[in-house]
């Protein structure tokens, strides 16, 4: 899942929170608050819909999700073949959903295993005290 949404969505290699919140820490930062903020009111623990719900797969073909299953992801790669066939799509279309669609696939898995967050919120501060040169 790491590797899909790396991938899918341009990103450098992606880290755990807790080591960007030790990096945080380790620059002298005193940490005011840090949160999964997926999980704030709107969160799904809490009654609300889960933040990757748009990325997760559905048989309903009038929905952007439908894609995100075999039958939909199938129609999709082929649709946007033929479209680059007849030239009214640019080449390589077809490719780039592919990699967006990867990207898909890993984030939602991330957020359906609870392994991935796109909502991580660290605040910090210089310490009051630190002196400055």
């Amino acid at each position: 899942m790491k590797k899909q949404i790396e991938e899918g969505d341009g990103l450098p290699d992606i880290c755990h929170t807790s080591v960007c919140l030790d990096a945080m820490k380790e620059a002298g930062f005193e940490i005011l608050e840090e949160r999964d903020m997926a999980e704030d009111d709107y969160g799904a623990s809490r009654g609300g819909k889960p933040w990757m719900l748009p990325l997760l797969p559905s048989w309903n073909p009038f929905t952007q999700r439908f894609q995100f299953n075999w039958l939909g992801y199938a129609l999709t790669n082929a649709s946007l073949k033929l479209l680059e066939f007849v030239r009214l799509a640019p080449r390589g279309t077809c490719k780039t959903q592919v990699m967006l669609q990867t990207g898909g696939f890993g984030l939602a898995g991330g957020g359906k295993e609870k392994i991935f967050t796109p909502m991580y919120l660290m605040v910090g501060r210089v310490p009051l005290d630190k002196k400055t040169k």
